[in-house]
């Protein structure tokens, strides 16, 4: 599926939590495959796999009664719970523009009889399915969420950042937060001794749209860790990532 199909799901995209509890058909099922592995990560060089699983093979406390559950799996290295994100939250917006219901599942996760691939643990998962309730909003208006001001100080590049602002997040709860400008963007969390993990996710899931909103615009885009003092977090935040726009 083109970038392009992917960056207009962002805008009409919904979390989907009443589904058909059939499975979805053989082909379908193929399609799903045949992208996951065309999936772009931030950092090529962090280990990931994408599973399939079961209604039995899942349980935990929000659990939305889905046919099917897609989870990710990473090396715990560099700003993995970010990657993770990234590559999941792509899955989402094809699943979206396929006419498929998905919702994030932050508290679910994998029974013990279900293993990790060697070397790498769980992060989080989607659930997915035939939707038994709209798979689409309308427009960008029926989005419950904060002004773009509450969580950037950038000026100049809302075209990139409000795709970000769209994205969807543990909790509805948009723990992220911009700074740079000029083609720079340092991606910062939340901090919360609970939730840093799932705020590191939810930084992840904004830069994908803010990468495939790039690339509407005829922009390359590259991933980078700057350790400059350019990138350090504002108070209460954690630095996460530099996303560069060239």
């Amino acid at each position: 599926m083109p970038d392009e199909e992917l960056y207009q799901s962002i805008f009409k995209r919904r979390s989907v939590r009443k589904f058909d509890v059939a499975p979805l058909d053989e082909g379908t099922l193929a399609r799903i495959r045949s992208f996951l592995s065309a999936t772009r990560p931030m950092f090529p060089d962090i280990r990931t796999e994408l599973r399939f699983l079961g209604p039995d093979d899942v349980k935990g406390m929000f659990k939305v009664t889905a046919p099917h559950y897609l989870a990710i799996y990473s090396e715990e290295k560099g700003s993995y719970a970010a990657n993770a994100g990234f590559i999941l939250q792509q899955v989402d917006l094809f699943l979206s523009a396929s006419g498929i219901g998905s919702c994030w599942q932050g508290g679910p996760r994998p029974v013990k009889k279900v293993p990790s691939p060697p070397g790498l643990e769980f992060i989080i998962m989607l659930a997915f399915g035939r939707p038994a309730e709209p798979v689409h909003r309308s427009g960008a208006a029926e989005f419950k969420r904060e002004p773009l001001a509450e969580s950037t100080d950038i000026e100049g590049m809302d075209d990139i950042l409000e795709p970000a602002r769209l994205a969807p997040s543990g909790m509805n709860n948009q723990s992220w937060f911009f700074t740079g400008g000029d083609g720079i963007v340092h991606a910062h969390s939340a901090g919360s001794m609970v939730l840093d993990r799932m705020n590191r996710i939810n930084v992840g899931i904004a830069l994908c749209h803010m990468c495939l909103a790039a690339l509407h615009a005829g922009k390359r885009v590259e991933f980078a860790i700057d350790r400059s003092p350019a990138a350090a977090p504002p108070k209460g935040f954690s630095y996460v990532a530099t996303m560069l726009i060239k």
